[in-house]
């Protein structure tokens, strides 16, 4: 069923987003199903730390399904409470324990960020709300000109972020130094800052970490968008 229309606001869509998963009405493209375990819920946001002045962090997709996300242990479909689990659950040592320390670090490290760039709430917000272990960007750009889903989801987001604080968060190859182009020569990261509303172009650059003359970590800043590249690893350095 495609009744995802885009006239919805940001959460009502994902409310909606939820049930017809958890109706098994909607329709995948077979692209989307190789790439996305579908059969794990999707997670397009949570709220990380709650506050009246949110930062929203531009992440890129849930990573691998876990025994709680899967369809058979839904009762029903509410992704507004199961949202307010999810903060729990990633920032507890039990989740850093089982393997995701890198992103339990991120998250910690994501609300000293907010905190330091004045604001008292952070929002994680996916660029594609489907599980996967790892994700091969340019497959995942392809499938998204084609998934109806997708287009659909990021229709609302992108109208969702244009005025509001965002902060992307990527990692970046380690051959050179990070300058603009590190940004303008990344397709995946042009795609995310088209629709974080970011124009390139007016991005100041901050050096944040050095190893041998070598720029390992930057921030690149435009009033309330964000960009903070880091080598290696989908990381926030510290503050």
């Amino acid at each position: 069923m495609r009744a995802l229309n885009t006239t919805h606001d940001y959460y009502p869509f994902c409310d909606l987003l939820h049930q017809k998963w958890f109706d098994k009405t909607l329709q995948y493209e077979d692209e989307l199903k190789e790439l996305f375990e579908v059969d794990y819920s999707p997670e397009p946001y949570f709220v990380l730390k709650k506050g009246s002045n949110p930062l929203f962090m531009l992440l890129t997709n849930p990573g691998a399904g876990m025994d709680f996300q899967k369809h058979e242990n839904f009762e029903k479909s509410d992704y507004k409470a199961f949202s307010n689990i999810l903060a729990d659950i990633y920032t507890s040592e039990q989740f850093k324990k089982d393997g995701g320390a890198n992103a339990h670090r991120r998250l910690i490290k994501s609300i000293a960020w907010a905190d330091d760039l004045g604001y008292n709430s952070v929002v994680n917000i996916e660029t594609i709300p489907f599980h996967s272990p790892s994700l091969n960007k340019k497959k995942a750009l392809a499938t998204i000109s084609k998934s109806w889903i997708l287009i659909r989801y990021q229709e609302v987001l992108k109208r969702f972020l244009l005025d509001k604080p965002v902060l992307i968060v990527a990692a970046c190859s380690s051959k050179s130094s990070i300058t603009l182009n590190t940004v303008k020569n990344s397709t995946w990261l042009m795609y995310q800052a088209e629709l974080a509303n970011i124009n390139i172009e007016n991005l100041k650059f901050k050096e944040l970490t050095k190893k041998n003359d070598k720029v390992t970590s930057a921030l690149f800043s435009d009033h309330n968008k964000y960009i903070v590249l880091t080598m290696g690893s989908n990381n926030l350095p510290s503050i």
